[in-house]
């Protein structure tokens, strides 16, 4: 339906998004993360939804583009923005989770589900059922909502004072720019509502994009910003010898880092006797903490952190591999000067600080 008095709403929207997908892009570019590539895809998606829009209200022929199907009328705006939408609130909820967790909790089928029947419902949707899709998007809403403030809850508390405000900022961004979808797609579809209710939704989404956009270019790590923490960070040669250590915090049970290596050198060549296959032991669980294993051809990087995710697993790869790249002449030297390894500690601090 037109709108023409949506058109300048329709226009700010339309390029905060792009803004904002150039500022997530940039961000996934610097982490190469998985949880910053299904944000690049959601507001992929928010960016085609918001030209999406735009064009329905501007360009005539777009508008009329449409597919008959058993006398059935299938408008392909309304068709390519019910996937835009639902694609980019699925990809938006499992980065959040993928954040979070390093498998998605079965909960997380729960909403993939409700996302498929609300975009079936909003394709073969008739004149008797028109409040069904409503009711689906109503729950998704609700459930995406919940999770965000359960999200902020448990990462608010466990951030440092100098980094509160961002992520506050960020959360902030992240609830005003969910309301766009109960404004918008609910109750703009409810009969009987006032016209300027769902009209109303350009407002909540542009400022919470804004938002969203200001705090990652300030500080791209909020994409994966999570309870977890980083404590240390070393690395042993093929002899098991430690060659080099970062710690990023003292916590309960941390002991000096020439020793800690030493230690888990026993253990793990130890496991890998044990095992029958011969292969290393990926993690370690040491009460509070889980100790992250990485083999490399000539190396063995450990990461111990507070709690294990994606994010924490894909880093220690990579920085594995840029080790070994970095710095292959040294370690096959009988005796290594560690003095050699010592730029890779700004590399460590940029990707885990």
């Amino acid at each position: 339906m037109q709108s023409p008095e949506l058109v300048p709403q329709l226009l700010i929207s339309t390029a905060i998004t792009c803004l904002t997908l150039i500022v997530i892009v940039r961000a996934y570019w610097k982490s190469r993360t998985f949880p910053t590539l299904l944000y690049t895809l959601a507001i992929t998606c928010f960016s085609a939804m918001a030209l999406d829009l735009l064009l329905d209200q501007t360009f005539e022929p777009f508008r009329d583009w449409a597919l008959v199907i058993n006398s059935h009328i299938i408008w392909m705006s309304n068709l390519l923005l019910a996937f835009f939408i639902v694609g980019g609130f699925l990809f938006w909820y499992f980065a959040i989770i993928y954040s979070r967790h390093d498998v998605p909790p079965r909960s997380s089928l729960f909403l993939a589900f409700i996302a498929g029947g609300a975009l079936v419902g909003e394709i073969v949707k008739g004149d008797w059922s028109q409040l069904v899709p409503l009711i689906v998007e109503a729950i998704a809403a609700a459930i995406l909502i919940m999770e965000i403030i359960l999200y902020a809850r448990v990462v608010i508390p466990a951030t440092e004072k100098s980094e509160k405000s961002g992520v506050l900022l960020y959360f902030v961004g992240f609830l005003l720019w969910i309301m766009a979808l109960p404004l918008g797609v609910i109750l703009g579809n409810i009969p009987g509502v006032p016209s300027f209710i769902g009209n109303s939704w350009p407002l909540p989404y542009t400022i919470g994009l804004l938002l969203v956009a200001f705090t990652v270019n300030r500080n791209p790590r909020l994409l994966f910003v999570s309870e977890a923490r980083v404590l240390d960070y070393l690395v042993l040669d093929d002899n098991g010898v430690l060659v080099f250590a970062h710690r990023f915090q003292e916590y309960k049970g941390s002991v000096d880092s020439e020793l800690m290596g030493s230690a888990m050198s026993g253990v793990l060549s130890l496991m890998k006797e044990m095992l029958a296959s011969g292969q290393i032991v990926k993690r370690i669980d040491h009460g509070d903490v889980k100790i992250l294993v990485e083999p490399g051809d000539i190396t063995t990087s450990l990461l111990v952190v507070s709690k294990e995710n994606i994010r924490f697993r894909q880093t220690l790869r990579s920085l594995s591999l840029e080790f070994e790249s970095s710095y292959r002449d040294e370690l096959k030297k009988e005796i290594a000067n560690l003095v050699v390894f010592e730029p890779h500690r700004k590399r460590v601090k940029e990707v885990l600080s």
